[in-house]
């Protein structure tokens, strides 16, 4: 009976470690398709801005802003103006390749489509938010970048602290401001306690980059982590990046770009067999 009832309790835990472990890969997967979604974003809206400054420098004075968004076709980014009479100023798209040389740009002045007109709402909510509410932090020589984005009727906008250094690569000071189907905000989240610069390795190459989270901060690495990591990865000398929490450790790989999710006693276990 005791032998018997010894097979039963590792029969349990084997169970157990296996759900966690199916749980753990789902939430990676997850997070790294968040990750993805938010650097499409974040690439087209920084070689539109290229682009557009480059050729139609004028135009690009009368701007007040941009955004970038998903079609069936790829990613479309557009300039719209600064008066009260909101027009689209140019139009920049690029195919899910996201080749930066193969694009096409159209400065015709236009309205707004339907569709549109949802990203600038919440995104127009979502930069009068940040300066009225000291949730929001801003460092000096950063500025915020402000990214909607509406999928499966799900409509939110990530804060995002915009690179400067060459050599470097910042996380944190990040937000997440999510919407109702109204475009009312109903959360706004901090997702990480402060601004990390992390060195790229310039000269002295770098393998592995790490940073904690601590306190509130989600135990797991974050979307607007992995697109930092994907936006920079060719300045880097890195091949791999970890986020440490209480419970976890995080993996993201560089060279196919995939997410391992740990808990700390495997991860330790994982490292004494190496």
């Amino acid at each position: 009976m005791k032998k018997l009832f010894t097979l039963i309790t590792l029969f349990i835990l084997a169970q157990n470690a296996t759900a966690q472990k199916n749980e753990l890969r789902q939430i990676a997967d997850s997070i790294n398709a968040e990750g993805e979604m938010l650097y499409h974003s974040e690439w087209a809206s920084g070689h539109s801005t290229q682009i557009f400054t480059s050729s139609f420098g004028r135009k690009k004075l009368l701007s007040g802003g941009y955004f970038s968004y998903e079609t069936k076709k790829g990613m479309t980014t557009i300039f719209f103006s600064k008066n009260e009479d909101l027009v689209v100023l140019a139009t920049v798209k690029f195919d899910h390749g996201l080749d930066s040389s193969k694009y096409s740009i159209d400065t015709t002045t236009r309205k707004f489509t339907e569709n549109e007109k949802e990203y600038y709402t919440i995104r127009s909510k979502a930069a009068k938010v940040i300066l009225n509410d000291t949730l929001f932090k801003f460092y000096q020589n950063t500025s915020l970048n402000l990214v909607p984005i509406i999928k499966n009727g799900t409509k939110k906008v990530y804060v995002i602290t915009a690179q400067t250094a060459p050599n470097e690569v910042l996380l944190g000071n990040d937000y997440l401001i999510n919407f109702d189907k109204d475009n009312g905000i109903i959360k706004k989240t901090k997702l990480h306690n402060n601004l990390i610069p992390l060195g790229t390795g310039g000269q002295d190459a770098i393998k592995a980059s790490s940073h904690q989270h601590l306190g509130e901060t989600s135990p797991f690495i974050t979307a607007t982590d992995i697109c930092a990591f994907k936006l920079w990865k060719a300045k880097t000398t890195w091949v791999i990046s970890f986020v440490v929490s209480a419970g976890y450790v995080s993996a993201w790989y560089f060279d196919d770009e995939s997410l391992e999710i740990f808990t700390q006693a495997e991860f330790e276990k994982k490292m004494k067999n190496k």
